[in-house]
Order: structure tokens, then C-alpha cells, then sequence
């Protein structure tokens, strides 16, 4: 569930500051959309700045009619107020929906908001800020709100001394680390093939170019260190240790047999972590890759035939899962791109 955010009686002239917050606090809990009542280009672009910067598909969009947006929602509205039915007995049943409108005001809120909603609920009966009122909702919702997005230009890196941001490596810097490591031509070729079909898919699906450039320059060079399916956690720690921003990391550990399930995962001994492709880039990189043989491209069904022949036949079908995924995104067979 991606809950979608209406802020009702938003004023310009005053409430730039808190809608703002009201914004960036519905993008970080795990919303995909906020719906500002009134146009406000600064908050707008305050917003959409920190999208592009730190990554999501969180989107921001205006209306002059907060109630039509609230009365033709196809799912279920839910009024935050401090009049409402106590959050720890809504949250439970609010899980299973999978469409829902929160509906946060700034003004007084006008009766058609209890109205309209199907579930008014208050987060404490007291009087407190509505950026609180959200963040808890939302943290009852989807309790993985704090994973990071993986697709920002920019990704903070938790630290308890010190200031800490990891931006995507150039190319220059990839080579750099494949070159600290020995990686052999073959090895190489290899990569900047997959590289230069991933940027290009990448960038026909409006995705992030330079991480998924970086991601599938990298996406091999564990392979300096085993030549095993535990080259893909090598990689990753490889591309964390040299600073590299998380979304690299990513595209290494999922880039192997269409993604690797955590069960699979620790009956392989791999490290823990996500072996499965998250993001836009990491799954068109690991669906590149499988076309792939060295620096040449090859039929899907070569890569498939080589699985099962390895008795590897989940891994097969991931593969092509991952493959028509890419594909219908894509709007035409990955392997014509």
C-alpha cells in the first residue's frame, strides 16, 4: 500500500513551512503522492528538489477542489483529527486496504471531511502539529518506512560521528576500483557491454542514467575475488567500502539469476542483505546482464537453457519473469532494444 496525501486549506501567504513538512514527512513514511489544496509553486519545487536529490516516485500535484478529490477516490479516505477513532484501533484494519486518501488539514477543516471520510481517526486526543498526526499514521502503516530509496543522486549514510553522503561514482571512478582490483579485460568488456545497453534502457524509462551506468560497470567486479555466485556480495561490499552511494551496491548484490530470494540466499551462505532487484536500474541491469555472454549479446533463452542445465530451474524462471518485467515497462522485447 502507497497511501496518497490530500492537504486541505493550505494557505500560500503562511503555511508554506508546514505543508512543506507536511510534504517531505508524507515522501520519507512511504506515501507515493500529496495532493496540495491551493497552487504554491515554492512548495512545489522545494519538493520535487528533494526527489530528484534523494530519490522515490514520490510525486507532488494542486487542486482548487480538495472535496472532488477526496469524494471520487476509488479506495477508502481516512480524516486525520483529534476527534477520530484512536489510531491503535484503526491501524489494523487500515493495513488491508489498498487504496487510501489521508486526508490532512491546515485551517479549520469544513465538515464534508468527516463526511466524506470513511475512517476518522485521531493520533492522540490532544492537540499536537499534523506533521506528527501523519508521520505516526504512516509509520503504523508501513512499518519498512525507513529503508532508504536506493535511486537518488545523492544517499546519506548512517553515521553516528559524522556528516555522511555518498554520491554515484563516474565512470572513471568505477574503472578506478575495477582497476585497484585487478579485474582482467575479458572482465572489463564485459561490464562496459552490459553498462552501455543498461544507461541506454535506463534512459528510455526515464530512470536514473548515472546510477545504473555505475551500478552495471560494477556489477561484476567481485569476480576478482570468486568466481561463485558469493561474487555478487563481494562486489557490493566492495562498492561500500570505497564510498560508493547505496543504489551501486544494490545493483551489484541483485544483479545474479534474476534476483535471490533470502531463503535461497542463506542456503547459498550469502552474507545477509536484499539479493532481490529493487529498483528501476537494478532490475534493467540484471536483466542486461543476462543477455550477455562476455562483451557479446546472446538469445535469452541461452541464458535459460545454461540454468537449467545447472539444475538452477527457479533461478530460470526469475530470469524470465525479470526479463518480461523490463520488457512491459519498456514497451517492446528487451532483447530487440
Amino acid at each position: 500500500m502507497k497511501p496518497h496525501v490530500l492537504r486541505i486549506g493550505h494557505r500560500p501567504e503562511r503555511d508554506k513551512r508546514i505543508s512543506t513538512h507536511v510534504a517531505l514527512t508524507a515522501r520519507a513514511f512511504g506515501a507515493d503522492c500529496i495532493t496540495l489544496h491551493r497552487p504554491d509553486s515554492r512548495v512545489v519545487t522545494t519538493v520535487e528538489d528533494v526527489v530528484q536529490r534523494f530519490g522515490g516516485d514520490f510525486s507532488i500535484a494542486t487542486t482548487t477542489r480538495p472535496r472532488a478529490v477526496a469524494r471520487d477516490w476509488r479506495g477508502k479516505v481516512v480524516h486525520l483529527t483529534m476527534f477520530g477513532t484512536p489510531l491503535a484501533e484503526a491501524a489494523p484494519l487500515l493495513r488491508h486496504e489498498s487504496e487510501l486518501l489521508v486526508i490532512v488539514g491546515a485551517e479549520r477543516v469544513p465538515r464534508w471531511t468527516f463526511e466524506l471520510a470513511d475512517w476518522n481517526v485521531a493520533v492522540g486526543s490532544q492537540p499536537h502539529s499534523e506533521v506528527a498526526a501523519l508521520a505516526i499514521l504512516l509509520a503504523e502503516l508501513e512499518p519498512r518506512w525507513a529503508q532508504p530509496e536506493l535511486d537518488g543522486e545523492l544517499q546519506v549514510i548512517p553515521s553516528a560521528q559524522r556528516r555522511r553522503q555518498a554520491a554515484i561514482p563516474t565512470a572513471d571512478e568505477c574503472l578506478a576500483l575495477h582497476g585497484g582490483a585487478g579485474s582482467p579485460a575479458p572482465l572489463l568488456a564485459h561490464c562496459r557491454a552490459v553498462a552501455e545497453m543498461a544507461a541506454a534502457v535506463t534512459d528510455a524509462l526515464s530512470g536514473n542514467v548515472a546510477l545504473a551506468n555505475a551500478g552495471a560497470l560494477l556489477h561484476d567486479i567481485g569476480r576478482t575475488r570468486a568466481a561463485g555466485v558469493e561474487h555478487c556480495a563481494l562486489g557490493a561490499a566492495m562498492a561500500t567500502e570505497a564510498g560508493f552511494h547505496p543504489g551501486v551496491a544494490h545493483i551489484i548484490r541483485a544483479h545474479v539469476a534474476g534476483g535471490i530470494p533470502q531463503r535461497e540466499a542463506r542456503t547459498l551462505g550469502l552474507p545477509p542483505g536484499d539479493y532481490l532487484p529493487r529498483t528501476l536500474e537494478a532490475r534493467v541491469v540484471a536483466a542486461c546482464d543476462n543477455l550477455h555472454a562476455g562483451s557479446r549479446r546472446r538469445p535469452l533463452a541461452d541464458c535459460i537453457a545454461w540454468l537449467e542445465s545447472q539444475g538452477l530451474a527457479a533461478a530460470a524462471r526469475r530470469v524470465t519473469r525479470l526479463h518480461r518485467r523490463v520488457s512491459r515497462r519498456l514497451g517492446r522485447d528487451l532483447a530487440e532494444f
